[in-house]
């Protein structure tokens, strides 16, 4: 987790000169964004208790500028953790508004809903079994925009993505993910 946020924040100070060079922030017609980074996890449960784990995150965002500082997009949010022959996957698929408070400067702030799901696999001594939670998906966070070309930037960010409501069989398990890490945008 500490590689990925140095990362983050080296990529950040490099490319804060290049993004000074004139070009614009503009925002305009189809959008995507992919970032990669890592993320620490929780889950909640009756009667259960869950420690955060570190694991490889990322996201893919897809969608539309509709004004220079709004964004409507489809975004898919991923955690996956592989551990002594056991998976656990949080992920969320949301509809979300991306806003940028000052349309010329790079800062945004985003927050949508849609569909999470938590699954469970295990396997081992020629045994395997899978289980899937689904239930809301919910996400919030920030970023921003170095805007290397005129249509391509480099995006440091910081989301929470969770679920809500979902359940393995009658029990509620829900799953949450903090992540940090860098994205490719193309406006």
């Amino acid at each position: 987790m500490r590689k990925v946020i140095g990362l983050v924040v080296l990529s950040t100070l490099a490319a804060a000169p290049l993004a000074a060079q004139g070009h614009p922030q503009t925002r305009e017609g189809f959008t995507m964004s992919l970032g990669v980074g890592s993320g620490s996890a929780g889950a909640k449960c009756e009667g259960c208790g869950s420690d955060r784990r570190n694991a490889p995150s990322g996201y893919l965002r897809i969608g539309t500028a509709f004004r220079p500082n709004l964004v409507l997009a489809g975004e898919v949010n991923a955690w996956t953790k592989d551990e002594d022959g056991a998976t656990l996957t949080i992920g969320t698929v949301n509809a979300i508004a991306q806003y940028y408070p000052a349309p010329e400067m790079g800062f945004f702030m985003t927050g949508g809903v849609g569909y999470g799901m938590v699954k469970a696999e295990v396997s081992g001594g020629g045994v395997s079994a899978s289980t899937t939670a689904k239930g809301v998906g919910f996400q919030v966070g920030t970023g921003y925009d170095f805007r290397l070309t005129d249509r391509f930037s480099l995006t440091p960010f910081a989301t929470y993505f969770s679920t809500a409501g979902a359940k393995f069989e009658s029990e509620k398990f829900d799953g949450n993910v903090v992540q940090f890490g860098l994205g490719f945008t193309w406006f």
